[in-house]
């Protein structure tokens, strides 16, 4: 098998040599120049681009550069917003009758025509949908640029586009005749101009039908008229040349939200022509929901080019809810067509042709991308005069219904007031009877907790009693039994177990109190201890104990048992062991609140403290009973042997 690899890979490097040098390259196979006769011409296939990442290039080097060109074609485009040449090579018939050519194109941003004559670079022009108007040719348009071409002679068109709007650039640059392309431009304005003056004459109409009817729909209607014609004016241009001429990115801003807003106000007059409130309340409140998206899609729309320049997303905010609102007015349709009136059912015909178009209009622009812009306006604008003449003439028979049904209607709403008074009256009074039966169980169950608590209490000062009698007897036999012990490591042993035992009768007779609502006072629960021990280890009272605990400080019921233990231990190790050769022996205590959960206890004395091995010796079972309740408190601990003995313990409280 190895040897078989060995023998191929020289074929292979041999093959793809032979392919590098057999594949051509884009001057191996030069383009003919476009002929210029006067008749359209489209650019494209005579375009040779070469992408400029940053746009550091000047036309001069890419003009003298054409090796780093390639086909329009075989371009692998990276970024969409980078920089663009293109370079092709025009000739000019002998025939030409009009030597005034334009070079138009749609939707690109920036566009810098440069053209060349024998290597000399005899006109420059700028254009662009985003291009001020400062800086355009009083000849030019924003989307066209007249060129100056000599019957005969071949020239060189270079262009640097720079399309800003995210979407990837489409280079349809149209090379055509003057008259034939300015007769186009009039068709085009002339629509233009047909479709803005209708939009006029419904608004001037709507505007005038709700001050003299007041009847709303009309305004929902005129901001559906607003919305869509000002959606128009600026998607046409004209918008952009009235106010914005200087700065064209910002006009662009308003397209979005100017759709939007005829959005809205024909959802307001869904709503409320249909009467969705009275008779459906979950499509009324699909709809108010659906409005309130689209005023947040608006915003966003507006934002997001605002602040990023990405037009493409703004483009895809505004129209990813088209098909919801499609099925959304469907289902509305569906479920109320059997109580829509003749005047409501013809809203429900320019609804649905609203829904329509507003699914072409989504499928349109995920295939043509940018160049579904024209047609997108032309949809928007017939859409809304369809939609205003259903309306319109639905409107009049509506009014005349409303007049008749308005007497019947105030009669019936009298009727249900009464009605639903008389629904509220026998609610009132079963609701009162309901809160008589429920009072009534509800002082039963008070004096039956009233009596059980009273046994609880009868159980709990017993158990107290039993429990305190029982550790007094302990400790009073524990006590006589003291002094026939004769042996010094029984009588420790003996003490210490009086000293727990101590700790215990204090822990009960504090949670004794506890329960009582008093608390275990952390300050005068050290002092009786303290006290108590003192008397068995130091009969002389020579220690001295200090304390620094605020009074307010208290224990929980949880841990006063285990503290108790702990305290106990240390007083008992100190008095047995610390103060054989202390002149003043001093044994200090205090206590803090740490946050509202812990607290930081601290235990020292002045005594010898500890050297090498003596806690195993002396403390067998002192320490570790220490850390062991320390630990069952969920505590930590911390030994410190300096100049004596030192404790800090942090407990969750």
């Amino acid at each position: 098998m190895s040897l078989r690899i060995s023998f191929l890979r020289p074929l292979l490097a041999i093959a793809w040599v032979c392919f590098l040098f057999c594949t051509p390259s884009a001057e191996a196979s030069p383009v003919p120049p476009a002929l210029v006769t006067g008749r359209e011409v489209l650019l494209h296939p005579y375009f040779f681009a070469l992408e400029d990442d940053n746009g550091h290039l000047s036309a001069s080097s890419v003009f003298n550069s054409s090796s780093a060109l390639v086909p329009l074609d075989s371009l692998h485009s990276g970024s969409p917003t980078g920089y663009f040449w293109l370079k092709a090579t025009l000739h000019a018939d002998s025939g030409l009758k009009d030597p005034v050519q334009i070079l138009s194109f749609s939707h690109l941003t920036f566009v810098d025509v440069y053209l060349y004559e024998n290597n000399t670079c005899v006109l420059y022009r700028q254009a662009g949908e985003f291009r001020r108007r400062s800086d355009i040719s009083e000849e030019d348009g924003r989307v066209y640029t007249r060129l100056q071409l000599q019957p005969g002679k071949t020239y060189t068109l270079l262009l640097q586009v720079h399309h800003t709007k995210h979407f990837q650039p489409v280079f349809n640059f149209v090379l055509q005749s003057r008259r034939e392309y300015f007769h186009h431009l009039r068709v085009q304005q002339t629509t233009d101009a047909a479709l803005q003056g209708a939009m006029v004459i419904f608004f001037l109409y709507t505007l005038l039908s709700l001050l003299v009817s007041r009847f709303r729909p009309y305004f929902w209607l005129l901001l559906t008229v607003v919305g869509g014609g000002l959606f128009v004016i600026c998607s046409s241009g004209n918008f952009i040349e009235w106010f914005f001429p200087e700065n064209p990115a910002a006009g662009w801003l308003l397209n979005a939200p100017f759709l939007h807003i005829g959005m809205f106000g024909l959802y307001g007059l869904l709503i409320d022509f249909w009467q969705l409130k009275k008779h459906n309340r979950v499509l009324y409140l699909w709809w108010w929901w659906s409005a309130a998206l689209v005023i947040l899609t608006a915003v966003a729309a507006f934002c997001v080019p605002q602040f990023t320049g990405n037009y493409q997303l703004m483009i895809g905010l505004s129209l990813w809810k088209t098909p919801l609102t499609l099925v959304l007015i469907i289902c509305t349709v569906w479920t109320c067509w059997n109580r829509l009136s003749t005047a409501q059912r013809f809203l429900a015909y320019g609804l649905l042709l609203a829904g329509v178009a507003g699914l072409v209009v989504p499928v349109n622009a995920t295939f043509n991308r940018e160049q579904s812009l024209a047609t997108i306006t032309l949809t928007v604008d017939i859409t809304i005069i369809c939609v205003f003449l259903l309306f319109a003439t639905g409107l009049k028979e509506e009014m005349r219904q409303h007049e008749i049904g308005k007497q019947a209607a105030l009669q019936e709403l009298t009727e249900l007031q009464q009605y639903q008074k008389i629904l509220l009256e026998r609610q009132v009074d079963e609701r009162t009877e309901e809160l008589h039966v429920t009072n009534r169980r509800l002082v039963k169950q008070k004096q039956l907790l009233a009596e059980r608590n009273v046994q609880i209490e009868t159980l709990i000062n017993e158990l107290n009693h039993r429990v305190k009698n029982n550790l007094q007897l302990l400790y009073g036999l524990l006590s006589l039994q003291l002094p026939m012990v004769k042996d010094g490591h029984a009588r420790d042993i003996l003490k210490g177990n009086i000293g727990k035992i101590r700790a215990m009768m204090l822990v009960n007779q504090k949670l004794f109190n506890f329960e009582k609502g008093q608390g275990v006072s952390l300050c005068e629960f050290i002092d009786e201890l303290a006290a108590h021990l003192q008397k068995i280890y130091d009969t002389n009272g020579r220690t001295r104990i200090s304390q620094d605990i605020p009074e307010s400080l208290r224990l929980s019921e949880k841990h006063t048992l285990s503290f108790g233990l702990i305290l106990s231990e240390l007083f008992t190790n100190t008095f047995k062991h610390a103060f054989q050769d202390q002149k003043d022996p001093c044994i200090h205590v205090e206590a803090m609140a740490v946050g509202e959960k812990w607290l930081q206890f601290a235990y020292s004395d002045n005594g010898t403290g500890l050297k090498g091995g003596e806690i195993m010796d002396k403390f067998t079972m002192g320490i570790p009973l220490i850390k062991d309740l320390t630990r069952q408190m969920n505590g930590q601990i911390t030994i410190k042997k300096e100049e004596g003995l030192s404790y800090s313990f942090l407990i969750p409280v």
